[in-house]
């Protein structure tokens, strides 16, 4: 199946309706208390991708999120977003590097 018949995800009804219900959830977790995206898209009957557009949206309005492996948490402190933000920078340079990759696949060089 061509990529183009699936629909376009737009998880923005999610974000709209279930932001401060998860802003609320997570400033009662610590790191050491995280909770699962799968437990909140439990919660919300919502899916993983929904549930990632939140955090996302949250973290662009500025709530200090941490995540790990092991959940989502509202850090109390700079020191316990240190791994997270590590993380989105290793993704960030990643990602750049296959873009980086797909525009030498017709040139040239």
């Amino acid at each position: 199946m061509p990529l183009t018949t699936f629909p376009a995800s737009n998880h923005q009804p999610a974000v709209d309706a279930h932001a401060a219900t998860v802003l609320r959830g997570l400033r009662a977790r610590d790191q050491d208390n995280p909770i699962t995206g799968k437990e909140i898209g439990a919660a919300l009957s919502i899916r993983g991708p929904a549930v990632r557009a939140i955090v996302h949206h949250l973290r662009e309005q500025g709530h200090p999120i941490g995540s790990s492996g092991r959940g989502y948490w509202y850090a109390g402190s700079p020191t316990e977003l240190a791994p997270t933000i590590t993380h989105l920078e290793q993704r960030i340079r990643s990602m750049a590097a296959a873009a980086d990759g797909l525009r030498r696949a017709f040139s040239n060089g």
